[in-house]
This record gives structure tokens, sequence and C-alpha cells, in this order.
């Protein structure tokens, strides 16, 4: 019980605010367990119980609409069949398997359909996904948010059908991206966020993925891209060409470098560099509006603090009263020598964008002596 009231949290978390609310009472769902919230809400749990024992329990009971229904799958499998719900409808759907390795999810195309106008939320977790034919979701015109949580084989993803109405699609500590030619965005019309954390992403894989949201719909909707704790060893060029990123992250991957105009961004508001293994930026690899930018590079190898690379984003934050941008330098070895000349004696007033900058031997910027830059050249 405590892993599926864990699930429903997450679930709830993704949309609150966003939902009705769903008054009816509670009758007999066994194998399955019901409960209600403080609302009236129906929420459905249903442990270990063959699906054909939860089709049998929607069948006999009388509630049209549930809030949440949590099926966390037996071991020992059954496809899921058509007409799951028997004719009723859930706002919330999670699909839980024992293990992502050996438990292969096998969906009937009509299994969901009593639902395809009411779910706003599905989530798929700890299942293969090598036989699962996406054609179930066919129809789902409210469907807002699309999770597939530790899954493997991800491929049949490539099929998914058109939903149009999908704004968030996270895959998270997933596994078989390798085997992609192809991404489905041309089903998404106006997608808001992408969240790709921890799937094993390698270059190849993350450019056949962002080249099919650049010729998409959703290039101009598409405003959260979060590639965090993969395989990934530079900045994708594809991120350029999507003019509404707000958010970007790109942390805990393998980028050495980030070479000029990387992060050509039009107006971004957070942009995660942390954890990288980042060695050297090259100058003007920050391009477009970051006066209200949050850019985090904590925990890098920088050495130096070049005056192409940081002058032209912190001038536009410290320009700007009231702003919130800033850029989070903390645990990189910077050498203070004459290269930061140009920042500690020049432009005093731009040390109020930078947070947390301390030298290779934890001198802060802000308690360097500008004096002891007088003898150093001119930038």
């Amino acid at each position: 019980m405590e892993a599926c009231n864990t699930w429903i949290a997450i679930v709830f978390i993704l949309v609150v605010g966003t939902v009705p609310s769903i008054k009816a009472e509670c009758e007999d769902y066994s194998p399955c367990t019901c409960g209600q919230n403080a609302e009236g809400n129906l929420y459905i749990n249903c442990i270990d119980v063959l699906p054909t024992d939860i089709q049998a329990a929607f069948s006999r009971t009388t509630a049209l609409d549930i809030y949440s229904l949590v099926l966390i799958l037996p071991a020992s499998g059954g496809d899921i069949p058509a007409d799951l719900l028997s004719g009723k409808r859930a706002l919330l759907i999670d699909f839980i398997g024992p293990s992502k390795d050996s438990f292969q999810l096998i969906m009937d195309p009509g299994a969901l359909r009593s639902s395809s106008s009411y779910t706003m939320q599905l989530v798929i977790s700890k299942c293969n996904l090598i036989q699962l034919d996406f054609s179930f979701l066919r129809g789902f015109s409210r469907l807002e948010e699309l999770r597939l949580d530790y899954v493997s084989n991800i491929k049949p993803i490539e099929n998914l059908p058109p939903l149009t109405n999908l704004v968030g699609l996270a895959i998270d500590n997933s596994q078989g991206f390798e085997a992609l030619t192809g991404f489905p965005a041309v089903a998404f019309s106006q997608l808001n966020h992408l969240y790709l954390y921890n799937d094993e992403l390698n270059d190849l894989a993350t450019g056949i993925i962002l080249d099919a949201f650049v010729s998409s719909a959703s290039a101009n909707t598409l405003e959260v891209l979060t590639l965090s704790k993969n395989m990934i060893t530079q900045v994708p060029q594809q991120v350029t060409a999507l003019p509404s990123i707000l958010n970007f992250a790109l942390s805990n991957n393998n980028i050495t470098l980030i070479t000029t105009g990387a992060l050509s961004l039009a107006a971004p508001s957070k942009v995660y560099l942390n954890n990288i293994s980042l060695d050297a930026i090259e100058a003007d690899a920050f391009q477009g509006d970051y006066s209200y930018a949050e850019i985090d590079l904590t925990n890098n190898n920088l050495v130096s603090f070049d005056l192409l690379v940081f002058k032209p984003i912190l001038t536009q934050m410290a320009g700007i009263a009231n702003s919130t941008g800033t850029i989070n330098l903390a645990n990189n070895p910077f050498s203070c020598d004459c290269g930061l000349a140009w920042l500690i004696r020049d432009n005093p007033n731009l040390l109020k964008a930078t947070n947390g900058a301390t030298c290779a031997n934890t001198t802060r910027f802000e308690d360097l002596n500008p004096g002891g830059y007088l003898e150093c050249g001119v930038f």
C-alpha cells in the first residue's frame, strides 16, 4: 500500500489544480480497494490483481467517474483486455508492473476506450514495452500528461497515435533509446514540457528525438526541456531551433566544452549546466536575452572566468533593477589571476549577478581586492 500511496502522490502533484472534483460513494471493488479524499474523490487501488478480476470489479459497481486508478499488476501477468473498466472512466490512471525487464505489458487496443475522452494523465511504470501497442491511446482527446517511468524497450513509442491535447511527456529511468529510428513528435500539437531523465541517452538518440521536434508543431510550444543524467557529450544543436525554450536542463551529463552559439536561446529563464564535467566555454556561447535567466554552472572544472563568455550576460542581468538573473558558480577552481581583472577591477558592479564563485584557494570573488589588479593589462 505504501508504494501505491507514493504513486498516487506523484500523479496528483503533476496535475493538481487542473482537475475537477469527482464525488462518488465507495462500493465493493474487491479484490481492489476503494478510498475517498476530503473532497469525496474516489481512489481505486488494485494491487496484485489480475486484469480479469479488475474488469469484474468495475462491471459490478456503478460509479461512472473515478478520480484515480492505480493498478499494480501481478508478476503472473495477464494481458489487459478490451473494456478493462467495463464502461467506466478514470481521470488519472497508473499501470505499474513488477519489473521493467521481465514484465511485458500487453494491452488490447480497446482496453481503455471508455475513458478515452476523459483521462487527463496516464503513467506506465516498471514494464517492458516490447509488445505494447500504443494504439490503445488512439482517441485520447483529453490526455495532458503521459509518463513512462522505469520502462525498457521504448521503441514501440515510435507508433504513438495523435495526442493533440498532450502538454507534458516524461520518460525517465528508462532504456532502449538506442533502437530508435524516429520519434513521434508529430503526434503532439502543443507539447509544453519534455522530460528525458536518466535514460542512457547518447548524442545520436538525443539528435533523433530533437530533430523530430524541430520539424513539428511543438517546436513553437515547447518551453521546458530536461535532458539531465544521460550520456550526452555536447549541447544538442537542435535546442537553438526551439524558440520558446524557457527552462533547459543538461545536468549530470559529460559535456567538457560548450561551443560558440551553443546556447543561443531567445529569453531563457533557467539553464542547468551543473555537474557536466565542464572544462571550458567558448566566447559568445550564451546568446539571446539572458536578463532574467538563472544559469547553474556549479560543480564543474572551470578555471577561466572569461570576459568574452560572461560579460555580455552579466551586463544584461545587472542592468535591470530587481532582475532575478544570476550565474551560480560554486565549486569551480577559478584562477583569480589577471584574467579576472575585467570583473574585479573594471566591472565590480557585475558581481551582484554572480553567486558562489570562488578562486581555487577558496577566496570568494566578492572578497578579492580590486587594488591587486592595478598592474594587469587593459581589457
